[in-house]
């Protein structure tokens, strides 16, 4: 039966209108699906191009570019369990899903026997397995452990093997033997340094953070900076010069690059500030009554011009810096990475790494790293947040960006074992968008591995400058 047509209509104007709106409607999708596909520069690959895109991705040597590794030497009994798997990033999402604070603390001490914890554990899990931090946990049970499933039958298991793990070398095993790293870029807390030193030393590299010397709001805040200058901190020199002694002792220490995690308290835009005008918010600081915290409001000029003299000793030293932005815990959008762009241009010789892929903020960091030849962006956390927007942003980072700027892989973990199972997923994610790029002829198979090459060794060597005397 013919749809209903105007009576002027004949049959045959009827069936004309339909074939012609039936073209147009094939059209429309042909035209969307074309949208979607790949351009084509090189030709069609030979056969067997993805086993051998995916084998040699898989055996590539990497350079992880960010850990917080702790020292296992410190590890006691009550961490020696599953709850291993879950102790950093799955925590946030296990109190997402409604789990109470001091529950979760509880999890990890030894008052409970494995089997128990799983079972207080295992209403909120059914709640938040899906995420990207908890498959990181479930990959690591099984490819490390031969624990295909975490559950109530096999946790006292899991964490038996887990205890044995660390009567041998395991960190060497997993790192070196099981990751293929030839170098992991070590961010150990500030006020614990001494501690860094553990694991190959061939391997471990090293940054420092001195947000300390920013973020200060309190004269409390400033005499904990007071180790750093012999007669104490009385005005603004003496602040500065207490930074610098501690730059010199990091750099003397052979810290490869400067750290910055002031997206998590404060916004990433820093303003251009006059020594006059820090020099008064110092002041006020110190003739506050009591140990008044001031408004950052108030302390912002301070922090924007301490800053600055952080990345003037980064520039002087020929060292990059790693900023953290995107994903936090407060104010996202404190953390966009174009919050940054007039310092871009205010130190155009420092090169500035930003950090997981700017998430959610990935465009932005697109546009960010073509524009300037001193932005580099690092996957480093990204694979585990989201990874189809890891793979998605990828895909667009690769045609918009040039590919000597852009690290594949840091595992920004505390435990060796979710290094592991984040790296397959960098792995197999890579992959996935080299796959996907000459398949469409984007890339030909030999610039494929190439760029393989770069993300997850090359450019790390280049840009860390890894290979210095």
């Amino acid at each position: 039966m013919w749809a209903f047509q105007p009576s002027f209509l004949t049959q045959d104007d009827g069936k004309a209108i339909l074939m012609k709106r039936t073209a147009l409607f094939l059209g429309a999708v042909f035209a969307f699906v074309s949208v979607g596909a790949q351009i084509q520069v090189r030709p069609i690959p030979e056969p067997g191009f993805e086993q051998r895109i995916r084998d040699f991705v898989n055996q590539i040597k990497v350079v992880d570019t960010h850990e917080h590794l702790l020292n296992p030497a410190g590890f006691d009994s009550s961490m020696l369990d599953f709850m291993l798997l879950f102790r950093h990033y799955a925590t946030g999402d296990f109190e997402s899903a409604g789990m109470p604070r001091n529950i979760m603390d509880k999890l990890f001490t030894d008052s409970l026997t494995s089997i128990e914890k799983w079972r207080t554990l295992e209403p909120y899990w059914e709640r938040c397995f899906n995420t990207g931090y908890n498959r990181a946990a479930v990959l690591a049970a099984e490819k490390l452990f031969g624990v295909k499933a975490i559950d109530e039958t096999t946790v006292a298991g899991l964490s038996e093997k887990i205890r044995k793990a660390y009567q041998t070398d395991w960190y060497d095993q997993v790192l070196r033997q099981k990751c293929n790293i030839e170098y992991v870029i070590e961010d150990y807390p500030f006020d614990d340094w001494e501690n860094r030193i553990f694991g190959n030393q061939n391997m471990f590299r090293y940054v420092r953070k001195f947000d300390g010397f920013v973020l200060i709001n309190s004269r409390d805040g400033i005499k904990n900076l007071g180790k750093w200058k012999s007669t104490g901190i009385q005005n603004l020199d003496d602040l500065v010069n207490a930074l610098d002694n501690a730059f010199h002792q990091a750099f003397s220490q052979g810290i490869v690059a400067v750290k910055s995690i002031l997206a998590y308290n404060r916004t990433l835009f820093y303003g251009k500030v006059t020594k006059e005008e820090a020099q008064e918010v110092f002041n006020k600081i110190m003739n506050a009554p009591g140990e008044e915290a001031l408004s950052f409001d108030e302390v912002k000029p301070l922090q924007d011009y301490m800053m600055r003299r952080v990345l003037d000793l980064a520039d002087s030293h020929d060292l990059p810096v790693q900023l953290h932005t995107g994903l936090n815990g407060g104010t996202i959008e404190n953390a966009k990475p174009t919050n940054l762009t007039n310092l871009f241009r205010e130190y155009p010789d420092v090169r500035f790494i930003l950090f997981h892929g700017g998430y959610p903020y990935g465009g932005e960091l697109a546009v960010l790293a073509k524009k300037f030849n001193n932005v580099y962006i690092d996957l480093c956390w990204l694979y585990i947040i989201s990874p189809s927007f890891s793979e998605r942003y990828l895909h667009e980072w690769l045609e918009t960006v040039p590919a000597s700027k852009i690290m594949a892989f840091g595992g920004d973990f505390l435990y060796v074992e979710n290094v592991y199972s984040h790296l397959l997923f960098a792995r197999e994610i890579v992959s996935n968008v080299l796959i996907d790029k000459v398949r469409d002829g984007y890339f030909s198979e030999v610039e494929a591995i190439k760029i393989a090459q770069m993300l997850f060794h090359d450019n790390a060597i280049r840009i860390l400058n890894l290979k210095r005397p």
